[in-house]
């Protein structure tokens, strides 16, 4: 599939651009150790935006050379590629983050497939309200052939509530503030679950402003190549419950801690 076919099928609205061409607004980060036949799609999607004020950092991890030499020969002047040797995750996203000069992170997932406006909306949502530190996106939800099978659609909530039973945000979906994300000392836990912590941490501060949007900011992919809905992944999560309880203990912590546990055991897959 190539950009136009993007184009034409995502609708091309009006070319948005910034004052200040030459520092980046967005930059745009997607860490991939392995390519599940989505690759491709996934870089294009980025590369079709028509919004022009981005950098798309793309870290690749414990990959294959094949792998590594395929990104390599896209060239585009928005693309800047790293490589690491260290497969974690949390690692490499703080990797990225520290090397991108845009004001916002996009984050975005390599089996995914950003909507060709998504930067265009984030960048309008943003300009309504400068304090803005999060945007959280909504999404479509595809299948491992790129069907439509259904939506998720965030509203206006007190996510910092719903956080203590339930993950509020779409990572993949999500635009943040550089700064927010180096004050909080950067990704920190997880093999799989470290968007989680990363909230859970933020929550407890009064100034971040977060604003939710119905807009499906990318094709979120379900495959049976995810390790979304883990026990390792639940796990994780309880394991950063009980942190905070002992942190600073409290009944409506605890209550969180023991409905972690129940997921791990009654919810995750085995």
């Amino acid at each position: 599939m190539t950009l136009s076919d993007f184009q034409i099928i995502m609708g091309v609205a009006e070319m948005v651009e910034v004052e200040d061409a030459q520092t980046p607004f967005f930059s745009v980060l997607m860490c991939c150790n392995r390519d599940d036949g989505y690759l491709n799609q996934a870089i294009e999607s980025v590369l079709a935006q028509n919004f022009s004020s981005f950098e798309f950092i793309i870290v690749l991890n414990r990959c294959t050379d094949e792998l590594y030499e395929s990104v390599a020969a896209i060239k585009d002047p928005r693309i800047v590629l790293f490589r690491t040797e260290i497969g974690q995750l949390s690692f490499n996203l703080n990797f990225g983050v520290n090397s991108a000069i845009g004001t916002y992170i996009v984050r975005f997932d390599s089996d995914d497939i950003c909507h060709v406006d998504r930067l265009a909306e984030s960048y309008k949502i943003i300009q309504k309200d400068l304090d803005t530190d999060i945007v959280a996106g909504s999404c479509r939800v595809i299948d491992a052939l790129g069907n439509v099978v259904g939506v998720r659609v965030l509203r206006e909530e007190d996510w910092r509530s719903k956080i203590t039973y339930s993950n509020p945000f779409i990572h993949p979906a999500m635009v943040i503030r550089r700064d927010l994300i180096l004050s909080a000392r950067g990704y920190l836990g997880g093999f799989q679950s470290e968007d989680y912590d990363l909230w859970i941490r933020l929550a407890k501060r009064a100034d971040v402003k977060c604003v939710f949007t119905s807009f499906p900011m990318i094709d979120y992919r379900i495959s049976d190549f995810q390790s979304k809905g883990s026990r390792q992944a639940y796990a994780e999560v309880a394991s950063y419950f009980f942190r905070e309880f002992l942190i600073e203990p409290g009944f409506k912590k605890l209550v969180s801690v023991f409905f972690s546990v129940f997921k791990v055991f009654f919810k995750s897959k085995k």
